[in-house]
């Protein structure tokens, strides 16, 4: 079989051999699938689950955080709220490199049941709290489950499908995340409002466990074993590292005169010189230095980062700037973003015939382009004071760059390693995508909180309450000239910040340059073998 140039180029980028396998091979390799899945209903089977675990964790979120109000109106403990939210994400992102590293050494069904059990047992209990201490020891836990569920969920799909189908499915499981993520923030409020805020814990257990049972009864693997250690030096290094930095950057521009934010660096660098040191002499490290140069995985570790920072970002941002700046209501707030993660999820969903096509070079990088033209209309919107309308069209270019530039900077690094590393890798770029989006959180908001400082204080001489200036119930306390001097402040401010993540933007379009530029003609379709075999 004659290879072509992109895919020779593919395999000496990552080390692949070019020369095709013996036909002995092929019919070995169609008698294993054949052993991990029957058939090809099972296969059905098994993405059916696997797309009930997926709305599960991507729904998660958005339905808790809706009944927060009501959870604090009854738990109290108001000056604990951003801890039931902020240990989920601690949990569940320190938690991703381990949960890799399970998977590829005791398989994909063990773990994924553990992943599955710890989250809807620790959703169970959080619906029993009965104060905001327990409710955040619980959610923590619920961090450890769902830190493992979307790495996972990952890995298995790109254990039964070939790269030319995974692209195809994995749109479709962008859809659907996309969807659960927008329909949680009413199914919450159906569920506060009818059954009371503990309901919201409890739709977790019935997806849970049929996706559970479904995993159980369909789902089998014959793949060797990974001979290897856990690598747990490296691990807790890590966690105490991303830990530290996590909660460095939720400080940053608060109290700066606090001996907090200098101990945490402290014990970020330590952990983190540990952890390089520890990963060159460790006979089988969690992070290989080996895998993060490829081609295939490098760039799409540190697209993954960027890519993170730019949405979260903009989730965190643009409502701030519409309510805050253009003196706009959670609804209005609501309409700019959604735009977002619904052209994410349609793009998503065409991205594979592109990718297909063009390979993961060209598509990531007018992927990246998207995104850094959205990211330009962003700022100008700001500095314009442009119609609503047009802010929502300016992100919603965006959200169709973030959908098929996902899905390069995820498929190239599961390619480019064999089913004994595809777990750590899978792992490895959700880690990266979440600690980029936390840590551009927390450095964006240092530098608004910097460049509004003054502002701020300028208005609380006066008797006015920055919360006056984001609430539209509270506008009506303020002068027409105050209201529009506070206004103006937050604009200039979220400018600044627009302008940094556009330059991140232009960061991942040089990145995107540096992908492989791999197509995926030449791979038969596994439904194929199975109907062969």
């Amino acid at each position: 079989m004659k290879i072509d140039g992109d895919r020779r180029e593919f395999c000496e980028a990552t080390e692949f051999v070019a020369n095709p396998p013996h036909p002995s091979t092929d019919h070995a390799r169609t008698s294993e699938i054949k052993l991990s899945i029957n058939q090809i209903k099972d296969r059905r089977y098994v993405t059916a689950a696997l797309m009930l675990v997926m709305t599960l964790a991507s729904m998660e979120m958005t339905v808790t955080s809706t009944a927060m109000p009501t959870i604090i109106g009854d738990l109290h403990g108001l000056e604990h709220y951003s801890w039931v939210a902020s240990l989920y994400l601690l949990t569940s992102t320190v938690s991703m490199p381990l949960y890799g590293r399970l998977a590829d050494k005791f398989g994909r069904k063990y773990v994924i049941i553990a992943a599955i059990s710890i989250f809807t047992g620790a959703s169970m209990l959080a619906s029993t709290s009965q104060c905001m201490m327990q409710l955040i020891l619980f959610r923590g836990l619920q961090g450890l489950g769902a830190g493992g569920i979307m790495p996972v969920v990952l890995t298995i799909l790109s254990d039964i499908f070939t790269l030319k189908e995974r692209a195809s499915v994995q749109g479709l499981f962008s859809v659907i995340w996309g969807t659960a993520a927008m329909g949680g923030p009413a199914l919450g409020a159906i569920l506060v409002n009818t059954l009371g805020w503990r309901s919201v814990f409890y739709v977790n257990l019935p997806l849970g466990l049929l996706g559970l049972a479904v995993l159980i009864w369909k789902y089998h693997e014959h793949e060797e074993p990974h001979p290897t250690d856990l690598d747990l030096p490296g691990v807790f290094s890590l966690a105490i590292a991303c830990a530290a930095i996590l909660a460095m950057v939720t400080r940053l521009g608060i109290d700066g005169s606090s001996w907090m934010t200098p101990s945490l660096l402290g014990v970020a660098i330590v952990a983190i010189i540990y952890f390089i040191r520890h990963e060159r002499q460790a006979p089988h490290p969690i992070m290989p230095a080996s895998l993060l140069f490829r081609r295939a995985i490098g760039p799409a570790l540190a697209g993954s980062f960027l890519l993170g920072l730019g949405y979260l970002c903009i989730d965190v941002y643009v409502p701030l700037y519409v309510q805050g700046g253009r003196g706009g209501g959670a609804t209005a707030a609501a309409s700019a973003i959604t735009p977002v993660v619904l052209t994410w999820s349609i793009a998503n969903a065409f991205a594979a015939p592109l990718l297909i096509r063009w390979g993961f070079r060209k598509t990531s990088l007018v992927s990246s382009i998207l995104i850094a033209l959205g990211m330009t209309g962003l700022l100008v919107s700001s500095m314009l004071a442009v119609p609503h309308w047009v802010l929502t069209m300016t992100l919603s270019i965006t959200g169709l760059g973030l959908g098929p530039a996902s899905l390069c900077f995820l498929l190239a690094p599961q390619e480019a390693v064999s089913w004994q590393q595809r777990g750590n890798i899978t792992s490895s770029v959700m880690f990266f995508r979440t600690i980029g989006g936390a840590v551009g959180v927390g450095l964006l908001g240092a530098l608004f909180n910097l460049l509004i400082a003054s502002d701020f204080a300028r208005l609380q001489r006066l008797g006015i309450k920055p919360s006056e200036v984001f609430s539209p119930e509270l506008h009506s306390k303020l002068s027409p000239e105050l209201l529009a001097s506070g206004q103006h402040a937050i604009v200039n401010a979220l400018t600044w910040v627009f302008a940094v993540m556009l330059f991140f933007s232009l960061v991942q379009i040089a990145v995107a340059t540096l992908m492989p530029a791999f197509k995926p003609q030449h791979e038969i379709k596994r439904s194929e073998e199975f109907e062969a075999a």
